[in-house]
């Protein structure tokens, strides 16, 4: 008796461990938490003030609280306090979380890059802006560096007092500051919406909220539309409301399908349900039966492979401490026009070459110039790295170079250098990282690149 009460009693206890890892097995995906980092910037010390940017962010921030986001609230922020308070933010992603940045405010954009004004902002010529603003840029870079799913909104296109002055102090070569903001492009997992399209002016608004931000708060409650979904509604209520004269743009690279309501749903291939066994007509699609050959079992026609992903150039190897981003220019010269700038990650096809420069094809049908570089082969849309090209020729795989690409990717991520040979060549000034924080701190495609580099090292013998 007591044996089968034992025997029962270990059987529920069986039962209920393997709920309990199916459940937390499932619950995973919601262990990702939801973030925001929301910016209004109204009362500009030097320019005259944006009513509505406050009103924006504080009725978003308002909505996002209902979703369950854990939002942070920044209103009328010094340039000091905007990077303060966004590098906090940063640090407090996880690698799953999804990221949301709005930002409502003056902006500009000069060389084809964009830049945000704190309300301390003076700017009277091109050499202010790097010291003065805030670069998108290095933004995003921030953010890919922290987590896989990031949603940025700038409704930050409106008329900028600042572009003429900066215009007439901008010396010829440059491609100067034009109206609206600039294309802008991102790695994997990015989803960037501007209030109006590039190159544009968009409006503050007579109401409480822009045009673009009273669309926005009334459809992001949608939880069975996506991100997508959401700003094609937006779309048509601001082209309606503005009679034409602002549409809204963006540029998605996510693989996740995100709800600003929902969440995240990982996007699966789904087959239509059937009851009953497929008839001849209605073979499956997957196996088919065929006739059996002579004295043996019936064959099973093997599913057809799945044809593999497209693969694609992308940005690599790009500067972390400084600009993080490689210009699309209208020409194979650094002078250039800047038409656009592209992060680490960014995806693209290589159409053409002319020396070091390489004609490139963005995912939007975007085409330009870019310097070669930055360029890195392959990766497909999912994100993941192919294996990289081996070297054309035999100089370019000599002992002596391998090495010194390798220990520059290491120098460009702030590591100490421990052998006299690293120290001599590239010394060990404002170095703070140890290998194992490097390595961290390194993109995809770099820790890529640096181990290829030791392979075709050990491979030549040269270690």
């Amino acid at each position: 008796m007591r044996g089968r009460a034992d025997k029962w009693l270990r059987s529920v206890i069986g039962t209920v461990i393997v709920a309990l890892v199916c459940a937390l097995a499932f619950a995973r995906p919601g262990l990702a938490a939801r973030k925001a980092l929301l910016i209004g910037n109204a009362e500009y010390a030097n320019t005259t003030p944006l009513p509505n940017t406050v009103n924006d962010v504080r009725d978003l921030n308002v909505r996002l609280r209902e979703f369950g986001y854990d939002v942070t609230l920044g209103v009328n922020m010094s340039r000091a306090q905007m990077l303060t308070t966004f590098q906090s933010f940063v640090r407090s992603l996880g690698a799953d979380d999804i990221a949301l940045l709005f930002y409502a405010g003056h902006a500009i954009q000069l060389g084809g890059e964009n830049y945000l004004f704190p309300t301390d902002a003076r700017v009277e010529r091109e050499a202010d802006v790097r010291s003065a603003l805030v670069s998108l840029n290095a933004l995003l870079a921030d953010l890919a560096r922290a987590t896989r799913r990031r949603i940025v909104i700038l409704d930050a296109c409106r008329d900028n007092p600042f572009a003429k002055p900066i215009a007439a102090a901008t010396a010829t070569r440059s491609a100067g500051s034009g109206s609206g903001l600039a294309r802008v492009y991102d790695g994997v997992g990015s989803y960037i919406a501007f209030s109006t399209q590039p190159g544009n002016v968009a409006l503050d608004g007579s109401g409480r909220n822009s045009p673009f931000a009273a669309a926005l708060l009334r459809h992001i409650g949608q939880s069975t539309s996506d991100v997508h979904g959401v700003m094609r509604r937006v779309r048509a209520d601001v082209q309606q409301a503005t009679a034409n004269a602002q549409i809204p743009w963006e540029n998605s690279s996510l693989i996740d399908e995100i709800s600003f309501a929902g969440g995240v749903t990982q996007p699966a291939i789904t087959a239509t349900p059937s009851t009953a066994a497929p008839t001849d007509a209605q073979a499956s699609p997957r196996a088919s039966v065929v006739a059996p050959p002579p004295g043996g079992a019936p064959a099973t026609k093997q599913p057809a492979a799945l044809p593999a992903p497209e693969p694609y150039h992308f940005v690599g190897g790009l500067d972390p401490n400084g600009d993080n981003f490689l210009a699309l220019r209208a020409g194979t010269a650094s002078d250039a026009p800047r038409i656009a700038t592209m992060g680490p990650d960014t995806l693209l096809k290589v159409i053409a070459d002319s020396g070091p420069w390489r004609q490139v094809v963005l995912r939007d049908g975007m085409s330009g110039w870019a310097h070669s570089n930055w360029i890195r082969c392959c990766r497909a849309e999912s994100g993941a790295a192919q294996a990289p090209v081996a070297p054309a020729t035999k100089s370019e795989t000599t002992c002596e170079a391998l090495w010194t690409e390798r220990n520059a990717i290491w120098k460009r991520y702030a590591y100490c250098f421990t052998t006299e040979r690293a120290q001599r060549v590239f010394g060990n000034s404002a170095c703070f990282r140890d290998q194992p924080a490097a390595m961290a701190a390194m993109t995809v495609e770099d820790r890529t690149r640096v181990g290829a580099l030791l392979a075709q090292e050990k491979q030549s013998q040269c270690r």
